[in-house]
């Protein structure tokens, strides 16, 4: 039989049996629900050219953005689960798009999805303005509470991880914060710098130059241990009120629901040994990421996790983005 027709997915690594019912001369599609460029799309096409290079066939990223991420999404939910179409999955679209924008989103991540594993995550960083009369986060929610009209943040949009991080801090720590929502994130930096903003939540790739340069302020991480990349700002973690908060953006692989769990545990295998590679590793810390190797179980547990509490946030503030 002509080796393209073998029903595989392509030539297995040692230890891991070729799989049923995946022609390898197909192409798999890796579904990324943002335009090109940016964190997520990054991530994908790395993880794109690492697993064509391991599995021995094809992987090929399309980009189909729109609504949040939830476009891309739901087309992955309804692609045939025959292996050839994956998900980059993204905190925004699985955990928080459902009750912000509940009546566009048409699929449910718990029951349309099956989890293979997480490739990477990115902290977020709160910000502020560099003429801010604070040093720490006791002096921002200090100086929130001292002013009637309380200070702003700016996020990439309502309903964003970034938004909510931002809602999460004021709810704890009783500041006044009120939410300035940008449809072009990549405004709020010069805002910022011209003091036409007081906060903003954003990732850490997208601060850590200007915080370094001393063009603006970074108060804290969202992670529970300080970024590589901005090793002297702390965790918010660690202060009492927000103890054991860690609210990360993330990128994990799915694919759809029904799909063969013999093509899964293939695909998740060879994650497995791509987030082992240091030479992989590297290529994603270069781009400000960090590796996060979690188990089809254990990205379950967060994604339910993450839903629990973002509903949560989502009901209390009242927060819709339709």
């Amino acid at each position: 039989m002509n080796r393209r027709h073998l029903l595989v997915l392509g030539a297995a690594s040692p230890g891991l049996p070729a799989l049923p019912a995946l022609a390898q001369s197909r192409t798999i599609t890796l579904i990324v629900p943002f335009a090109a460029g940016g964190n997520v799309d990054t991530v994908a096409r790395l993880a794109a050219s690492e697993l064509t290079r391991r599995l021995g066939q094809n992987v090929v990223v399309e980009n189909a953005p729109g609504a949040g991420g939830t476009i891309g999404t739901e087309r992955a939910a309804r692609a045939a689960p025959d292996g050839h179409t994956l998900l980059l999955g993204v905190e925004s679209p699985f955990t928080i798009s459902p009750f912000v924008t509940p009546s566009a989103v048409r699929y449910q991540p718990l029951r349309d999805f099956a989890p293979i594993g997480m490739i990477a995550s990115l902290p977020l960083t709160l910000v502020g303005r560099p003429d801010l009369p604070a040093t720490d986060m006791a002096g921002v929610i200090a100086l929130s509470k001292s002013k009637p009209e309380g200070l702003t943040f700016a996020s990439s949009g309502t309903g964003t991880s970034l938004h909510l991080w931002g809602e999460i801090i004021a709810r704890r720590s009783g500041a006044r914060l009120e939410h300035v929502p940008y449809r072009v994130a990549a405004q709020i930096p010069t805002d910022l710098m011209a003091g036409r903003l007081d906060l903003a939540v954003l990732s850490v790739t997208s601060t850590a130059s200007l915080v370094r340069e001393g063009r603006i302020k970074a108060f804290a991480v969202s992670s529970l241990e300080p970024s590589p990349q901005l090793p002297d700002v702390p965790p918010l973690a660690r202060l009492p009120e927000f103890a054991g908060l860690e609210m990360l953006a993330w990128q994990a692989l799915f694919a759809p629901a029904r799909t063969d769990p013999a093509i899964l545990r293939r695909i998740a295998g060879e994650l497995d040994a791509m987030l082992a590679d240091e030479s992989f590793r590297q290529r994603l810390a270069a781009v400000g990421m960090t590796p996060w190797q979690r188990t089809p179980d254990e990205l379950t547990a967060l994604v339910r996790s993450e839903l629990a509490r973002y509903e949560e946030v989502v009901r209390q503030g009242n927060i819709r983005a339709e």
